[in-house]
């Protein structure tokens, strides 16, 4: 195991490790770490300076939500006014459409009680011209 540390602490000390990892010399951190150290730091930083940064930025926030606030009850009155408008033209086909069944069993009716009228006269005038043929007939 001896010779294994020395030969990986050799390793190290050069620049090189045998997973390929690139370390300072003698610092024994990695790039990697190097990295994720130094974006840390900015993340502590940007954190700190949020408060200095909102008091500067929050007002046009503030104006871009309210202008996003005001597009959405734009867009609101607007599917609104057209479902309206929807619904007001399927209530007036339907009321067409029962008006125009209303008038056609009206013309029906009507039809049928024309029919039955010219039923009864055609009765009445066979009934006449029986028996007038009867008459003729025995005479």
């Amino acid at each position: 195991m001896a010779d294994e540390e020395k030969k990986d602490f050799k390793e190290r000390k050069e620049g090189k490790h045998e997973k390929g990892e690139d370390y300072l010399g003698g610092l024994h951190i990695g790039k990697r770490t190097l990295w994720l150290m130094g974006g840390g730091a900015l993340g502590a930083l940007a954190a700190l300076s949020f408060d200095k940064i909102t008091g500067k930025v929050r007002p046009a926030a503030v104006g871009v939500v309210k202008e996003g606030y005001a597009f959405k009850e734009w867009a609101a009155g607007k599917f609104e006014k057209a479902r309206e408008d929807v619904e007001d033209i399927v209530a007036e086909a339907v009321y067409e459409y029962q008006r125009d069944l209303q008038a056609g069993a009206d013309a029906i009716k009507r039809e049928k009680e024309l029919l039955e009228k010219i039923e009864k006269l055609v009765e009445q005038r066979l009934a006449k011209i029986k028996p007038e043929k009867k008459e003729e007939g025995q005479s």
